[in-house]
């Protein structure tokens, strides 16, 4: 039977590192999500039993003890055997995306009262578009694609884009609970009031309106659909790079999901822990949407 060892808070943890000598530091605090998160996982378990005793160690001056409970406790992290959720995990193999979709959840903000907040981005570069968006409760997404000779977005990519990235959203919160949008682009937001307003057949220039090989009607069209029989959704404008926490996450994802259609690297890792960290400071402002 796995003995449950309670999990820090982050000002109980923070008090703690600031008492930590240089050299061990940097090592506990990549023990950070051990430490105030990993409830239920085993190893970090034991890992931060060790951890909270390395602390008291330092508090009674005895260093070497404490490095020694850390080292132990870096073992345990490392070898052991963590749930797929913990978000201790040791990173993942670096992989490269492509065009498949990547998603996931943050804990800590389920079960919120009100209205959601959420905000979608877009990033384009060199013929290379990448998508994503972040919600209030932790739940995010993204995703990349490279433009193609017979890519049916027409010449307004950067629109159509901005468009896909509220779509990949609604398509993965589809409960009826209120939900308001933030979007940076004012194009795309006269969009999306259209389709609101009940005029689902204005579709950006070019926009290649066939059906796709799938059978599928076209990503604009289904979303226009959706948007016009959400009464929940309110969509509002917020500058884009002004610092909204929000706003801001959806960017960084939207770039790196971009990187990750040509890059090898831990985009997976790299999504959550912006997240987390843009998701703590837009709720320690009382997570106003705008």
């Amino acid at each position: 039977m796995t003995m449950h060892v309670p999990t820090m808070s982050l000002r109980e943890f923070d008090d703690a590192q600031r008492r930590m000598p240089p050299g061990l530091a940097g090592r506990t605090q990549r023990m950070r999500a051990c430490a105030t998160r990993a409830a239920w996982c085993g190893c970090c378990g034991a890992a931060r039993r060790l951890l909270r005793l390395c602390f008291a160690a330092v508090r009674h001056g005895d260093g070497e003890i404490a490095e020694m409970l850390v080292t132990e406790a870096e073992h345990y992290l490392g070898s052991g055997r963590h749930p797929v959720n913990c978000p201790q995990a040791p990173p993942r193999p670096a992989t490269r995306g492509g065009r498949a979709p990547a998603q996931g959840r943050v804990p800590g903000w389920t079960g919120l009262p009100g209205a959601l907040g959420a905000a979608t981005d877009a990033s384009w570069k060199r013929g290379t578009c990448g998508i994503g968006y972040v919600v209030g409760d932790g739940r995010w997404g993204m995703r990349g694609w490279t433009f193609g000779p017979q890519d049916p977005t027409g010449p307004r990519r950067v629109l159509v884009s901005e468009l896909r990235a509220v779509g990949l959203l609604l398509d993965r919160v589809e409960d009826d609970r209120d939900l308001v949008l933030l979007v940076d682009s004012l194009s795309a937001l006269r969009y999306l009031r259209a389709w609101r307003r009940g005029d689902t057949g204005l579709m950006p220039d070019g926009y290649d309106l066939r059906p796709r090989r799938s059978g599928a009607a076209p990503s604009l069209v289904r979303l226009a659909r959706r948007v016009v029989g959400r009464p929940g959704l309110r969509m509002e404008y917020v500058k884009g790079h002004s610092g909204h926490p929000l706003n801001e996450t959806a960017d960084s994802l939207a770039s790196i999901a971009r990187r990750r259609v040509t890059e090898t690297f831990d985009s997976t890792a790299r999504a959550e822990g912006l997240v987390e960290a843009f998701l703590h400071a837009w709720h320690r402002t009382g997570g106003i949407a705008a």
